[in-house]
């Protein structure tokens, strides 16, 4: 019953009563009993009357108050759940995040969060609550089999499945592992109208779940499904991110060794020559170069193995991993390397794309260690509406860019350009001789919330 209900009842029951009772009270006893009678019948009929009435108002109210309270209770516990899991895009915090809470909320002393894999067709659990040591998130995911506390029945069928007693249920008592009477409810897990796995809190058998508490937890399975299948589709971007980056830094590699080797063959050759004709020195001396050069190319496949090392997980952050590798690579040369931080609002990010600002980055660090080693080094995020500059910018001699691109000179600087298109963007460089130079790579950001 709703509150506008309530008042009209309030004001028409009322009315109703003393009309009624007056016609039939005069009715049929007018001229039969005194007034003064007719008057104390009349007073203890009203009082009767409403004492009964604001009985049941006063009942009705409480009922909606506590409706009321309810209420606010699962908008708090969903407003909660919201705000933990939009913290983060992997799966295992997500399902940790969701069972922690729900079982807070309800007074669960078990919880545990499974998704189907897609694999095989089984429940993985991957996050719990309360569950033995051989569930812990160390232990990784852990597929359910047999002992699922109902959560393939709640998948199956798509709507909760209520175990009573767990001790009457074998998949209960295999996954509690307990002889204490639990009572245990299992939601599905929907995402877009497809169940994806199941949510299950387990707690003692004298307070089972009541139809509004399994309501809840069904809203709660609803509203994390969204999140953790946006997290799984993250998951798997950025494992395919690192896969391409594995490959083109393999190619990369192999492109560079393939310069040095090549020219090494000729030098050899000329080598080669020059001893068959005794012109010794000049053969010293082209094998002074070869040295040389074999030297800059370990030393670059050094820096390159080092730069592989430098993580790149969305859980760093961009501005993160770029602030920590200018300290790396000041305290490495001896070049001061300034990260000027982040400018503008935040920006969305895919992985692929972070990796390519992190490797141009790099990459322009490296040309600077080669080619102006006196200079002072500032790196800087900006941030527009719909774009996100990463620079780098030296007081190094610089150069002319029209002539150095155009004689195919400079081999980072094509492969800075290759990996800034890669993923939507482009790379502008400015240099002159004596003026220094900058590196801008522009990247399309994807919305507001930033690394």
């Amino acid at each position: 019953m709703s509150v506008r209900a309530l008042r009209w009842i309030s004001v028409i029951v009322p009315t109703i009563f003393v009309v009624t009772f007056e016609i039939i009270t005069r009715s049929l006893f007018d001229g039969v009993v005194p007034p003064w009678v007719h008057v104390m019948v009349a007073l203890g009929a009203v009082s009767l009357a409403a004492f009964i009435f604001s009985t049941f108002v006063f009942a009705t109210i409480g009922r909606l108050e506590r409706e009321v309270r309810e209420r606010n209770r699962r908008l708090a516990i969903l407003n909660a759940l919201a705000a933990d899991t939009s913290e983060s895009l992997d799966v295992e915090q997500v399902a940790a995040a969701t069972t922690r809470h729900a079982a807070l909320a309800m007074g669960a002393v078990a919880a545990g969060l499974a998704l189907v894999s897609e694999e095989d067709g089984s429940l993985q659990l991957m996050g719990q609550h309360g569950l033995p040591l051989q569930f812990a998130p160390e232990a990784g995911s852990v597929s359910l089999g047999e002992y699922d506390c109902g959560c393939r029945k709640a998948v199956a069928l798509g709507r909760p499945v209520v175990v009573e007693d767990t001790r009457e249920s074998a998949s209960c008592l295999g996954l509690l592992r307990e002889e204490t009477a639990r009572t245990c409810v299992a939601v599905p897990v929907k995402s877009k109208g497809r169940t994806t796995g199941a949510l299950f809190l387990a707690r003692d058998v004298s307070r089972p779940f009541d139809r509004d508490e399994v309501e809840l937890i069904s809203a709660v399975g609803s509203q994390v499904g969204a999140v953790l299948e946006n997290a799984q589709l993250f998951g798997k971007t950025e494992v395919l991110a690192v896969l391409q980056e594995r490959e083109r830094v393999a190619r990369e590699v192999h492109d560079g060794l393939a310069q040095t080797l090549g020219y090494l063959n000729v030098q050899l050759a000329i080598v080669d020559r020059l001893l068959t004709t005794q012109e010794t020195e000049k053969a010293q001396a082209e094998l002074g170069e070869m040295a040389q050069v074999t030297r800059e190319a370990y030393q670059d496949l050094r820096h390159a193995i080092a730069d592989l090392r430098t993580p790149l997980s969305s859980a760093h952050g961009l501005r993160r991993t770029l602030r920590e590798y200018a300290e790396k690579f000041s305290l490495q040369t001896g070049i001061p390397c300034h990260f000027e931080g982040h400018h503008g609002p935040p920006a969305v990010l895919s992985p692929s794309t972070e990796v390519q600002l992190v490797r141009i980055a790099q990459e322009a660090l490296t040309n600077v260690k080669k080619h102006a080693p006196g200079s002072e080094v500032r790196l800087s995020v900006e941030v527009w509406n719909d774009e996100a500059m990463v620079a780098i910018s030296d007081n190094g001699p610089g150069f002319d860019v029209e002539s150095t691109l155009a004689g195919g000179r400079r081999f980072g600087l094509h492969t800075m350009r290759e990996r800034a298109e890669s993923v939507g963007g482009h790379l502008r460089i400015e240099s002159r001789p004596g003026a220094g130079t900058t590196v801008k790579v522009i990247v399309p950001v994807e919305g507001g919330r930033g690394g």
